[in-house]
């Protein structure tokens, strides 16, 4: 068995190296992205946005621009009358990147193997996946579960052929997408190269670098100084200075991805329900609108916004009223009472940290923003701003108060999957990236209840009841909806970002 796999890895690396030699001889186009995030290992049932974005991995199921599933490697999909057995019906003439056919049994292979390893999957009550020939596959289901298509779009679902899963920790994922894996060099580069063999559209360039750069300045100078066509997620003051530039587009685009600040729900002032709420009216959220982002996003109201069919669009935004947050506050027993400008109670101050990241260059600057508008009320902040990975240990070890980041919305197009993650009490208690050890019993109900239903508007009925919840209960407090700005110089066409980041459009990129 060991000899087996020693083969089978042999033969992927001299398919990976002949792959580079045909792009060193051919001399052909290379595109290079600059972008904040490191893909952080080569296998896709791990962490796949980066692959799945890069056009290296594909999944059963796509999202469409308007947010919604749609044909992927599956070319339909339909389920049983009890609602527990999904059947996909898989695309014909697909081929894995190393030569091998797509079929049923490979994609259950691949599925059963990011079962194993993905935390995306864990609460999705699958029971068994059949293959029933080359072209059908079936997931057996526990329960009956109406978001299972929208799981099947995330990274973490990608195909892979049975090799690359026989080597256990994937380190050459072979994919059907239209690049291949190429080479990946941890928290430096992500390399893919043209698959001539594509079922779709054949890409034009030859090969795509995407180089981690934390900096959103560093990338800018990178774009400027020609060692790469596009820096993504520039923060509105820097793409201001390239508006007057003619030899470079900034690419405007609104995406899925909320500003959030959330709160350490277990100790510390924000353990009170009341003070998480006169958070809400403490920050002024058009100020961090008007000058951290230059006039370019939307203040929030709900979760989801209400652009969005799943967005509630009765709830209503806080007002900014520090006169309220102050008298709030001062009822939950936090008040001056030394008059040193820092409100106290049972002899602590009121003294927080604040932890958030300089990948997206605009947070730290809202940081500090904030920081001043509590200093306002009384409340002293002080500011850690860190590298995203130290960030998340932070947060998930509860060394924190507040917690400034964005979060994507519809990495699997439907809210289960992001409430499920980050608001019921099973993802707020196990790592999530919502709010730290908060539990509403109503809401973890309400979730559980919309996950047996079939009927879209009754689910958006209750999705609605648990965005109020977390408007009222304040977990967290939603500050603003993204929209994002890469910039591109003026020999890339065909470039835009999906508006829920599902992908780059590689395949569409060409360069004059």
């Amino acid at each position: 068995m060991k000899m087996a796999k020693l083969l089978t890895f042999f033969c992927l690396v001299l398919l990976l190296f002949c792959n580079t030699m045909v792009l060193a001889e051919g001399g052909g186009k290379t595109l290079d992205i600059a972008a904040p995030w490191d893909a952080k290992t080569t296998d896709p049932h791990v962490n796949g946005a980066i692959a799945q974005r890069m056009g290296v991995t594909e999944t059963l199921v796509d999202i469409n621009d308007e947010a919604l599933i749609s044909p992927g490697l599956a070319t339909s999909w339909d389920v049983s009358g009890d609602q527990k057995t999904w059947t996909f019906h898989l695309r014909d003439g697909v081929k894995f990147h190393d030569g091998t056919p797509f079929t049923a049994q490979a994609m259950k292979k691949s599925l059963e193997d990011s079962l194993k390893k993905s935390q995306t999957f864990s609460s999705v009550p699958i029971q068994e996946i059949q293959a029933v020939d080359d072209k059908t596959l079936k997931i057996v289901l526990k329960s009956s579960f109406p978001s299972l298509p929208a799981y099947m779009a995330k990274g973490e679902s990608a195909a892979l052929s049975e090799a690359s899963i026989d080597q256990g920790d994937i380190s050459i994922p072979y994919s059907t997408g239209p690049f291949k894996f190429s080479s990946y060099t941890p928290k430096e580069k992500y390399v893919g190269v043209k698959n001539p063999d594509y079922w779709g559209k054949i890409p034009s360039v030859d090969e795509v670098v995407y180089h981690v750069v934390p900096e959103a300045e560093t990338r800018s100078m990178m774009l400027k100084g020609g060692d790469v066509q596009i820096a993504q997620i520039l923060s509105p003051d820097i793409t201001e200075g390239y508006k007057s530039s003619g030899s470079f587009t900034i690419n405007t685009e609104p995406i899925s991805r909320d500003r959030i600040l959330s709160y350490n729900c277990e100790s510390g002032p924000f353990a009170d329900t009341a003070v998480r709420k006169a958070m809400n009216y403490a920050i002024n959220r058009q100020d961090l609108i008007n000058y951290v982002l230059e006039g370019v996003g939307e203040s929030a109201t709900s979760l989801f916004p209400p652009t969005f069919y799943w967005g509630n669009k009765d709830i209503k935004a806080y007002p900014y009223d520090p006169e309220k947050a102050k008298s709030m506050l001062a009822e939950a027993g936090w008040k001056d009472s030394n008059n040193d400008g820092i409100l106290d109670k049972d002899g602590k101050k009121f003294s927080i940290t604040l932890v958030t990241y300089p990948e997206r260059a605009e947070l730290p600057q809202m940081a500090e923003i904030i920081q001043d508008e509590l200093k306002k009320i009384g409340i002293d902040v002080q500011v850690k701003s860190v590298d995203i990975d130290t960030s998340e240990t932070l947060k998930n070890s509860g060394d924190f108060d507040m917690y400034l980041g964005g979060r994507s919305l519809m990495n699997a197009p439907d809210p289960d999957w992001i409430l499920m993650a980050d608001y019921h009490s099973s993802g707020t208690f196990n790592n999530g990236y919502g709010p730290y050890h908060w539990k509403s019993e109503k809401l973890d109900s309400l979730l559980g209840e919309a996950r047996s239903l079939t009927d879209q508007a009754a689910r958006k009925k209750i999705y609605d009841q648990v965005q109020e919840i977390i408007n009222d209960e304040a977990p967290v407090s939603v500050l603003s909806y993204y929209v994002n700005q890469d910039v591109t110089s003026n020999s890339v066409k065909g470039y835009r970002m999906h508006p829920t980041e599902f992908a780059f459009h590689l395949e569409d990129v060409s360069l004059s």
